[in-house]
């Protein structure tokens, strides 16, 4: 039987008031403060709106499981994470579950990573299979698909610094939690990016450190597909020889110009996708490119 999954990516929502604290203006929150004044916010001015098309199409368009590939905010504030996870229906039983995993935005400064801000908004879609106490990785089973989620997030304090990691220990736990998994394919979930367009690494301060070790030990652990956001165009890659598996960034799902979501049917290893934009005349998202391929 066929599976039908729903991803989507790099919202970044907001809230007024976000609660700013005086320990704030020295972190990373000011200079993204500053970002978005002059100039990123603009990209986001329509985001409630098409999250609410967004929520619209995830509740009435027959999805098994929805996939969010982290960045619910924009700074990182508590109050974001609380709006963003109910705009989205994180908590809303109309929706189907879902399986979500943290961005750098949702990790921005190293309070919000301790204090658990996105695993305690974005708790039922945190639900799986783990063989640790450690919260990442864990997996879910949608009819014959697991879905892997893996934190590839952490906070930086280099003001320019927007990379991630996965971290020996945290691949450890993927190597015990994927010998625990029965048949079927295995599509990782994680924000970041094995290999931007051109099957390239991404630039230094951009990137997953360790894209290489976590991309061959998914490939060990018999990864069928990674999707991811993080970079807001959206792309796919075909398995190449620096590339076991095939990998998806949907992009950013409101960013004004390239807002989409991605609709993926996946029959046996066969996986059809299909891109829905959102038409800003409209207000609804409408179909536009789609693509194939096999999975490993």
């Amino acid at each position: 039987m066929a599976v039908r999954l729903a991803h989507f990516s790099d919202i970044h929502l907001t809230a007024r008031p976000r609660g700013w604290r005086p320990r704030d203006a020295f972190t990373k929150r000011t200079t993204g403060w500053a970002n978005l004044a002059l100039g990123r916010a603009r990209h986001f001015a329509r985001a409630d709106e098409v999250a609410a098309a967004l929520r619209r199409e995830l509740a009435g368009r027959g999805f098994d499981s929805l996939v969010f590939s982290g960045d619910a905010t924009a700074l990182g504030f508590p109050a974001e994470m609380t709006a963003a996870a109910e705009r989205i229906g994180a908590h809303d039983p109309a929706l189907p579950p879902g399986l979500a995993v943290p961005g750098n935005h949702d990790v921005y400064v190293t309070s919000a990573a301790r204090a658990r801000l996105f695993e305690e908004a974005f708790a039922p879609w945190q639900h799986g299979t783990r063989t640790s106490t450690e919260h990442y990785p864990f997996a879910r089973k949608v009819g014959h698909v697991w879905l892997i989620g893996l934190n590839s997030s952490v906070p930086n304090f280099l003001l320019w610094d927007a990379s991630g990691k996965v971290g020996a220990a945290q691949l450890a736990r993927l190597r015990d939690l994927c010998a625990a998994l029965g048949p079927g394919p295995r599509v990782v979930v994680s924000h970041y990016p094995l290999l931007m367009e051109g099957h390239r690494p991404e630039p230094r301060w951009h990137r997953l450190r360790d894209w290489a070790a976590v991309r061959d030990t998914a490939a060990a652990c018999g990864a069928s597909l990674w999707l991811h956001g993080h970079r807001h165009r959206w792309y796919w890659l075909p398995a190449a020889p620096n590339l076991p598996f095939p990998t998806i960034c949907v992009g950013s799902s409101t960013q004004s110009g390239r807002w989409g979501y991605h609709d993926y049917t996946i029959d046996g290893r066969h996986l059809t996708a299909a891109r829905r934009v959102f038409d800003g005349a409209t207000g609804a998202f409408v179909d536009s490119e789609s693509f194939e391929c096999e999975l490993k």
